[in-house]
């Protein structure tokens, strides 16, 4: 199996080794020492346009309304696509209280999306960069043009 893990990413792949010992796996990112922005200033370097969620400063390339979304994330979805925010909390309302994805920490109280208190909508402003093991990956890769 290859995985597509990068350096940040490294305690994924060794939990996935521990849990499974038999199944053979490699994970070439993690090996040369490439992090997720290193990946992406390859591609853009190599003239391959980034997802529209990484061009529009999201940290993952996720479907619009990835439940996994934080508020932040959330509230870019809002400003950035209101149409799919409206029916995802739309959804959500309809299935009820237990299909909230939040829940205040303090009193346990799950609230909807458009509950969602003020704050900041969580964008990445980091520029994709390629340092040193960027560009030593990319001569290695050229090997296979």
């Amino acid at each position: 199996m290859v995985f597509g893990y990068t350096v940040e990413e490294i305690e994924r792949f060794e939990d996935f080794q521990e849990r499974n010992p038999n199944r053979p796996a490699i994970a070439p990112l993690v090996d040369a020492g490439l992090t997720k922005e290193n990946c992406k200033a390859m591609l853009e370097r190599a003239g391959i346009q980034l997802p529209l969620m990484y061009r529009l400063g999201y940290s993952n390339a996720n479907c619009v309304g990835c439940v996994k979304g934080g508020e932040g994330y959330f509230r870019a979805i809002r400003e950035d696509f209101p149409e799919q925010f409206e029916k995802l909390a739309a959804v959500e309302e309809d299935i009820g209280e237990n299909a909230y994805l939040f829940r205040n920490r303090k009193t346990g109280k799950r609230y909807s999306l458009r509950e969602i208190p003020a704050g900041k909508a969580r964008r990445n402003d980091l520029v994709p960069q390629c340092g040193v093991l960027c560009e030593l990956a990319e001569q290695d890769y050229a090997l296979f043009e």
